[in-house]
């Protein structure tokens, strides 16, 4: 049977029954029930373009009939604004005999238009010659305002681009990709850096399948399962379905997004006849046709794609094989209603493939009619909506994962429309501003008011300067939270902007940087104080040094019996001067916790009571001082005569601070620091643990802020020229710290000022200490070497071991007093040997003696403290040392002791 014979245009005379005729008929109802089953439009026309059939479909929908259709005309079903573009593409068709699709709107009966994807195919004859057309139109508009959601949230759902499991690449209109995901990378096995920004075809295996696909989307049309070949960077072929579809700006091709799906080498079973192919296969979707027994009929190549059987596989069939067992009752109830003439719509069920795999499918059945109006079968239409599920699934576990990753890390989300002025927080964001649920921010200039009032303009300007100019923000700042708690947040977003430059919308996250910014300024406190404190070390050692020759020379000038008495009293204020300032060079050492010191087990409270009568001379009449010393009070372990002095130092502050008059209070108890309280300290590390407090308190006129920032630094003070050195709170500050406790000032104008110190508590009874016993005279044949390269200082040792009664060699520095031993044939009893000197050090020259003389025993000395030469990695620890200044008493007491012992040298 010819297409022609189909259309109507030529006739032959009645066949006997039993011919081709009846053949003719039965074949005709077939297609006509199908038509009349499918979910979309088909008509028929002969070659001249007049219509032969419409089924029931697009007169339900148009309410016209083919009478009407051909009077009237197809333009006025078209929307108007496409009729240029559709006479177009049908004279194309006419001139070149070929088929063409494309997406138009009808309008409806109720005057309403919608979407519809039409496909027009030639109906030629034997010879080729035009008999008909042919033309399907399958109903878009869900499709449509789909893409346009899917559009209008394509921004919103671009941070889950690289995480769809489906491969995803966009292309611009030359063919340069623009961007992909992870899931097309791992699919060909590029690097990003390989695959964006070269041309997709070289990725193809096919260039006219590129330019085919560009030229159709460039077209406007939207592509479903466009087979290609890609190229695999192992060299590998991939054969890919691709769904794109195109972004227009303005009419402009901008560029086209496609989904890339593997699958494997397939082909389209027999088709039945010409006909029955052409209204099949121009549907993207599984057409079924099957008993009411659920015996498969026909099976189209969407079908056979879809499942993975072969029509061969399952026409003839049940269609039982494709439905999982649970839902068999499910299908035979469906079946039932058809059987009822009734249409079924799902719009998902589950199915299995061939694989075993199981599958989601959007479902229309329809019956099937016979020419007495029975219904004998169905007709369904399959979509396979598996990967939509799959991404909708994936999407809602990105976005949950999405956000317990932003709660686990202090971290919020919002989004602020510039064109509106809506602000959009999510709860993480609330949490952080330690709001209720309740207590939505919605407008930008409510942020601003939970802004720090010292940083509000500043968040102003950085958000300004991100819209005009950088689209970049990236600011700290502080907020102020319901409670008054203050907490440091930083802000990172991007402004998004329309082709034409205008600022849109700025989205970002925010961080809670309180803590970090706690540690950054705890570090920079510490850093200040130390290099303050080496400083401070340096000047100890080179005054120590210079002090140990003024005391000495002070010393024996004020030994002599014929001094004068005006120049006797010369020489006392030298000698009151020079101890005076190495009292200064402790207060350095002390500072800068490099001071050797004598720390006992002590109690606190006994320490306090016993200075009780001198820190009341020292106050003045017009003051008095108040103790309130708790009676369990735990012990400390502290250098008592350094703990007097910090008691002596804190009050002489309190009384230059109450010229007028005043109180001070001296208060002990035992405190536990938490977590809470030493994370909220700012300016020193402190661990967690229990301490003994001393807490000081005078009512003086106080300090401001600026003040107290500086109040431990060395020589700051707020005293006038001469009445005092800026080094008293320094010194506190250092035995504080050396004796591993913590100290923390409050000060307001006005209101006094506050000291706490905390000292770490120990479980152990007091140390007694043990009286010192006068160390004798040395002897003639006991020889003393001396290695200084300071002369005066070699000098003032010299003679005070001399006059001890020892024998004395001197050398410059640790060469010259390896040559001296080498040259002298007397035995040394002990070298007294600085720490640093030019050419060789004291630790070089010990270390070359032990391996000569190790009988010989070696003690150090240094303007520095042990802690510090041996912190400087200037001399081992445990090694015999003595500071500088050297007390002559002292000197001579240490010599001797190291004498009687002349235990060997070790380096």
């Amino acid at each position: 049977m010819s297409d022609a014979t189909f259309l109507g245009e030529r006739r032959r005379p009645h066949p006997h029954p039993g011919t081709e005729t009846g053949a003719w008929f039965t074949a005709e109802r077939l297609y006509r029930t199908l038509g009349d089953v499918a979910p979309g439009f088909l008509w028929l026309a002969d070659a001249s373009g007049r219509f032969r059939y419409v089924n029931k479909t697009w007169e339900n929908f148009t309410g016209a009939t083919l009478e009407q259709l051909n009077e009237e005309g197809w333009e006025p079903f078209n929307h108007p604004s496409e009729l240029a573009e559709i006479k177009a593409r049908w004279d194309r068709a006419r001139e070149r005999l070929e088929r063409f699709e494309m997406e138009l709107r009808y309008r409806r009966h109720d005057g309403a238009y919608r979407w519809m994807l039409a496909r027009v195919v030639p109906i030629l004859g034997g010879a080729g010659q035009l008999e008909g057309w042919m033309g399907t139109s399958v109903d878009i508009e869900e499709l449509k305002q789909t893409q346009e959601t899917l559009r209008r949230g394509e921004q919103e759902l671009s941070d889950f681009f690289e995480h769809a499991a489906i491969p995803i690449h966009w292309v611009s209109s030359d063919g340069t990709i623009l961007r992909v995901n992870q899931a097309e990378l791992d699919l060909l096995g590029y690097r990003r850096d390989e695959y964006v920004g070269r041309n997709i075809t070289e990725f193809h295996e096919d260039r006219s399948v590129i330019d085919d696909l560009l030229r159709r989307l460039k077209g406007g049309e939207v592509l479903h399962d466009y087979p290609a070949r890609l190229l695999c960077k192992d060299g590998s072929v991939r054969d890919v379905l691709i769904d794109s579809s195109v972004y227009f700006d303005n009419g402009e091709f901008v560029h086209t997004r496609c989904f890339t799906r593997d699958v494997t080498a397939q082909r389209t079973a027999e088709q039945a006849s010409q006909r029955l192919a052409a209204i099949v296969t121009s549907s993207a979707d599984a057409i079924v046709g099957k008993t009411l027994e659920g015996k498969v009929t026909s099976w189209n190549a969407a079908a056979e794609r879809i499942f993975g059987y072969s029509a061969e596989e399952m026409v003839g069939g049940s269609i039982f094989k494709l439905i999982p067992e649970e839902l068999h009752e499910a299908e035979r109830a469906l079946l039932s209603r058809i059987r009822q003439g009734k249409a079924v719509q799902l719009s998902e069920a589950e199915r299995i493939r061939k694989d075993g795999h199981r599958i989601y499918i959007s479902l229309s059945v329809s019956p099937i009619y016979d020419p007495q109006g029975q219904v004998v079968g169905a007709s369904s239409i399959k979509r396979d909506v598996t990967e939509r599920r799959f991404a909708e699934q994936a999407l809602a576990q990105s976005q949950e994962r999405l956000q317990l990753a932003l709660r686990a890390a202090r971290m919020g989300t919002w989004h602020w429309d510039l064109t509106t002025g809506a602000l959009n927080w999510d709860e993480g964001l609330n949490q952080l501003h330690g709001l209720l649920p309740s207590q939505p921010v919605t407008r930008h200039e409510h942020f601003l008011e939970r802004v720090h009032p010292d940083d509000r303009e500043f968040v102003r300007a950085e958000l300004q300067r991100a819209i005009e100019n950088s689209s970049e923000l990236d600011c700290e700042y502080r907020v102020v939270q319901p409670s008054g708690r203050v907490r440091w947040h930083a802000d990172q977003g991007r402004v998004a902007r329309d082709s034409g430059g205008t600022p849109l919308y700025m989205t970002g996250v925010c961080l809670d940087v309180t803590d970090r910014r706690i540690m950054e300024e705890r570090l920079r406190q510490a850093q200040r104080m130390d290099s303050v404190g080496q400083l401070a070390g340096g000047i100890a050692h080179e005054a120590n040094n210079m002090m140990s020759v003024v005391l000495g020379c002070a010393d024996y000038v004020l030994q002599r019996t014929d001094l004068p008495e005006p120049v006797r009293q010369d020489v006392e204020q030298i000698w009151r001067a020079a101890k005076r300032t190495a009292g200064v060079t402790q207060q350095l050492l002390a500072f800068s916790r490099r001071q050797m010191l004598q720390p006992q087990i002590l109690d606190l409270n006994t320490t306090v009571r016993g200075l009780e009568p001198i820190l009341a001379r020292a106050l003045g009449e017009s003051r008095g001082v108040r103790m309130h010393l708790s009676p369990t009070l735990g012990r400390v372990r502290a250098d008592p005569g350094q703990l007097e002095q910090v008691l002596i130092n804190l009050t002489l502050n309190a009384r230059d601070a109450m010229p007028d008059g005043g109180r001070l209070t001296i208060e002990t108890m035992n405190v536990v620091l938490d977590e809470a309280y030493v994370g909220a300290k700012t300016i020193e590390t402190l661990e967690p643990g229990e301490y003994a407090a001393l807490v000081v308190t005078d009512t003086g006129h106080g300090m401001d802020r600026a003040t107290l920032s500086r109040i431990f630094e060395p020589f700051f003070t707020t005293k006038g020229v001469g009445q005092g050195t800026g080094l008293g709170l320094s010194t506190v500050y250092g035995i504080v710290k050396q004796s591993g406790g913590f100290i923390w000032a409050y000060s307001e104008p006005g209101l006094g000022t506050t000291f706490k110190l905390y000292f770490p508590l120990v479980p152990t009874a007091p140390e007694v200490a043990e009286a010192q016993v006068p160390t004798p005279s040395g002897r003639p044949e006991e020889v003393v070497l001396v290695v200084e390269d300071e002369p005066m200082v070699r000098s003032i040792m010299a003679r005070t071991l001399r006059d001890c009664g020892y024998s004395v060699l001197e050398a410059g520095d640790g060469g010259a007093a390896l040559e001296l031993m080498e040259a002298d044939s007397r035995s040394v009893s002990l070298v007294v040997a600085d720490v640093v000197m030019p050419e060789m050090g004291g630790r070089e020259m010990a270390f070359r003696m032990a391996q000569r003389w190790p009988e010989v025993p070696v003690l150090f000395t240094s303007g520095y403290t042990g802690l510090e030469v041996v912190r400087r990695g200037l001399l081992d620890e445990g090694r015999e040392f003595l500071q500088k200044p050297l007390a002559p008493e002292a000197l001579a007491r240490k010599v001797r002791e190291m004498v009687d012992g002349r235990s060997p040298a070790s380096t």
